[in-house]
């Protein structure tokens, strides 16, 4: 066999040159000298490599490749679908269901410590807080009472304890966005307060009083100041000589008993409206309410010719 590189006579099973080292392809055979020296090659007729050949892909072929680009464009087409199918769901959810939700008016709070409306008012001052307003769940029927706190334009307040009414003031403490208010009110509700107001005008509002000392927070409501008036006691016994009004010399104090049988009585800036009967010699009965009915027994006595009324040892003076 001839080298097809440098045309020297090698042995026929040899697949490498021992002259040139050129690898021996037996597909081809000698043809002819080039110019430069080497020979001229042609493939044998009748080989594996002489005969055309298909075009096969590597991986798949062309029913394969057009599987694979449908399931990519379903998968795609399913994600978006379920993208703008998410975003209508929630788009109608905010049309049909209001953000805010009042499942009671504010006056039926249950809880002294929780608003019933959960819409917070966005603006708020002290000439909200004009007004009567009870404790969130407080309710009363005819042996029991409630206190109500009233707010007037002028700074004046008051509260109404079943037949006792006591009166005080109020006094702005904002500043900026801290809303505070300090109650001047001989009762539990002494003292400076943060407030917030919640709800609307429609449901309701709330008011939130938080004690700036204590950290006690309340829980008001809106509703109509209520007074309980005692009926007076049947067949009840007067002692005539104490009929009037009578005051202590600094006039801070005062009785007014009259002859149907009610009595009213200031303490400061306290008044309470009750009824009263002489059930034992020397002792005035008087019944009055606050939770509830009270009842007590004070001791009095006339001095000098009736012009001078000692009860439970304090000296009032008739009018």
């Amino acid at each position: 066999m001839i080298c097809p590189r440098c045309g020297k006579d090698i042995p026929d099973a040899e697949t490498m040159c021992p002259f040139c080292m050129q690898e021996i392809d037996h597909n081809f055979e000698f043809n002819d000298f080039r110019e430069d020296g080497f020979v001229q090659l042609k493939l044998k007729e009748n080989t594996p490599s002489s005969q055309p050949q298909s075009y096969k892909p590597k991986y798949f072929d062309i029913s394969e490749y057009n599987i694979f680009v449908i399931a990519i464009v379903f998968v795609l087409c399913v994600s978006l679908f379920t993208i703008f199918s998410l975003k209508f769901v929630q788009k109608r959810a905010k049309i049909i269901v209001p953000k805010y939700v009042s499942t009671e008016p504010v006056t039926e709070a249950t809880t002294a410590t929780e608003p019933t409306t959960a819409n917070t008012v966005k603006s708020y001052g002290l000439e909200d807080l004009i007004g009567s307003w009870k404790f969130a769940g407080d309710e009363e029927d005819k042996y029991t009472a409630i206190p109500y706190y009233t707010f007037k334009e002028d700074g004046y307040l008051r509260e109404n304890y079943g037949s006792m009414v006591t009166e005080g003031s109020y006094v702005d403490l904002s500043k900026g966005k801290d809303k505070a208010v300090y109650l001047s009110l001989d009762s539990n509700m002494k003292g400076g307060y943060d407030f917030e107001l919640v709800g609307n005008k429609d449901s309701g509002y709330a008011l939130i009083l938080t004690h700036q000392s204590s950290g006690a927070e309340y829980t008001l409501v809106k509703a109509d100041a209520k007074m309980k008036k005692l009926t007076p006691i049947p067949n009840c016994k007067l002692d005539k000589s104490i009929i009037g009004t009578w005051y202590t010399k600094e006039k801070d104090k005062a009785y007014k008993f009259t002859d149907k049988g009610t009595l009213k009585r200031i303490t400061g800036k306290i008044t309470t409206y009750a009824v009263w009967t002489i059930e034992k010699k020397g002792e005035i009965t008087i019944k009055y309410m606050k939770d509830e009915i009270k009842t007590v027994v004070v001791p009095y006595k006339l001095l000098i010719k009736n012009k001078k009324l000692m009860v439970n040892g304090t000296i009032y003076y008739k009018k």
